[in-house]
């Protein structure tokens, strides 16, 4: 149900001439005349208008179609999931994941173009939506999801605020140093990862994290973060669990040049991580559409396009800049100052022992070479981007809009939007799920894991009071000592050849 425009009184006159008395005060009659005069031209707040059309109309059928119109009338998209239509948790889940990929394909269609009726280019980013349930008696209720299926939205808003384009872009030049180990005649061996690890993951935290989600709520434009969970099931950061496990276990490894090698994995995914949050606030705060596309590995092209544009606009990707006129240029220009001090600071090899351990042995040339061909070009687009960015000026007051919205942004939605003074319905996906193998019953699954039990338990047990495991895995000689029997048995070889 899409709604057509806000309906308000006439508007008059903005103020009412103050009624004195001849002591000059203002009687108490006069101040309720005033008052209701007052309140008659004045404009109320939406969120007024939607309170009273639930006060004034008793619960049933009337309720709920004077809310539905007035959310109409304030043009607001309705979804409604009705009570009589569902009979399980699935059936409710199943009709959410309709709406999730209709709002979803409408950001994406409208984002390549599309006009309204009038001919004037439409962007259905610029209304509000809503999904309501309805029982069986006709009330209305929020439809959002329980607390453990919303995913890090928390997190989320708090990273929007706490990341630093200034410390992204300097982690990304520092780590770049130990590319230099790749390059042909160098070694991998001396990398040390164990330090690596506790800088990444503690003092860049907000740098790298959330980077999948990031690009599919900037650059794809999922309509929530819990729509983005319920449809993908990604709910945790992974690839920052991956980056900072490759480097906190690298030390483990059994050579120096697989050691060095996983060590590279890791730096090289943080960077990467780093260069998708630049890129999708980049995305964001150009304002930029959704990326049209929703065909297959839709998901991983908003994630490839959100690195291509930090490695292009990595400036973009700071709040400042969006201020516009002389601050954004002052904010670039420092930035790439600073940056560039830092890179080249990293160059002097005592720095370079303290922050990436073994790259002080490799030749920088080439990655000087890269860097600062990367660091110009950013510097140069960040430049001529912020000239086409309208100036605010501070002496200006931001002023409320007209027509302030009605909903309150809310991630636990899909939509992303809930109604003001309406309750909420909680829907827990968990109970939607009714097992993978339907033909068995209970009695049969209960049998079945008894049965595991005892085998698997059994033969924990039995590798404990023997000395089987040692002889299969080689505990005693090592990880494999079969493994390690047959390279054993290849040197005495070549020892013996030696001779």
């Amino acid at each position: 149900m899409e709604g057509n425009g806000d309906q308000f009184a006439d508007e008059g006159e903005t103020g009412a001439p103050e009624v004195l008395t001849n002591d000059g005060t203002t009687t108490e009659g006069e101040k309720k005349s005033m008052a209701s005069d007052l309140w008659s031209v004045v404009k109320p707040y939406k969120n007024e208008i939607m309170l009273n059309q639930i006060m004034e109309h008793e619960p049933g059928d009337d309720r709920r179609a004077a809310i539905i119109n007035c959310l109409r009338d304030m043009g607001v998209k309705v979804f409604i999931i009705e009570a009589k239509s569902i009979e399980t948790t699935a059936d409710i889940l199943h009709h959410v994941h309709r709406v999730v990929d209709y709002v979803s394909r409408e950001n994406q269609l409208f984002s390549a173009g599309y006009v309204d009726e009038d001919g004037n280019p439409a962007d259905p980013l610029g209304f509000q939506r809503c999904l309501l349930y309805q029982d069986r008696s006709g009330r209305l209720f929020n439809l959002v999801m329980a607390k453990h299926a919303v995913g890090p939205a928390s997190q989320y808003e708090s990273l929007m605020t706490s990341f630093s384009g200034i410390e992204a872009m300097a982690l990304i030049t520092i780590l770049c140093r130990s590319f230099a180990c790749v390059a042909k005649g160098a070694t991998l061996d001396n990398l040390a990862p164990a330090r690596l690890s506790l800088i990444i993951g503690l003092v860049f935290t907000e740098e790298i994290s959330l980077a999948w989600l990031n690009a599919q709520m900037m650059v794809k434009s999922a309509p929530s973060i819990s729509a983005h969970t319920l449809t993908s099931r990604v709910g945790s950061d992974l690839l920052r669990k991956v980056a900072i496990f490759l480097l906190a276990t690298a030390g483990s490894a059994s050579d120096d040049s697989t050691r060095g090698w996983i060590t590279i994995s890791g730096i090289a995914l943080a960077c990467i991580l780093a260069l998708a949050n630049l890129g999708s606030r980049a995305w964001h705060f150009m304002g930029w559409k959704p990326m049209p596309y929703a065909g297959p590995l839709h998901s991983t092209l908003a994630f490839l396009g959100a690195i291509a544009t930090g490695i292009m606009f990595p400036y973009m990707g700071h709040r400042k800049v969006h201020v516009g006129g002389r601050p954004a240029m002052e904010h670039v220009i420092s930035t790439a100052v600073i940056v560039g001090l830092i890179f080249a600071i990293s160059d002097i090899d005592e720095v370079q022992r303290y922050l990436v351990v073994g790259s002080e042995d490799c030749d920088q040339d080439y990655v000087n070479i890269a860097v600062g061909a990367w660091w110009t070009f950013t510097f140069v687009t960040g430049l001529f981007y912020a000239t086409t960015i309208p100036y605010k000026p501070p002496t200006t007051p931001t002023e409320p809009e007209e027509e302030e919205p009605l909903l309150e942004e809310d991630h636990a939605s899909p939509v992303g939007y809930t109604v003001p003074n309406l309750p909420v319905f909680e829907v827990d996906p968990s109970l939607a799920w009714s097992g993978t193998f339907e033909c068995c019953t209970i009695s049969m699954q209960a049998i079945l894991g008894l049965i595991l039990a005892i085998v698997i338990g059994g033969g924990i047990v039995y590798l404990g009071i023997t000395d089987e495991d040692d002889e299969w895995l080689g505990n005693g000689d090592g990880a494999f000592r079969f493994l390690r029997q047959s390279w054993d048995d290849d040197d005495d070889e070549n020892e013996s050849m030696s001779f």
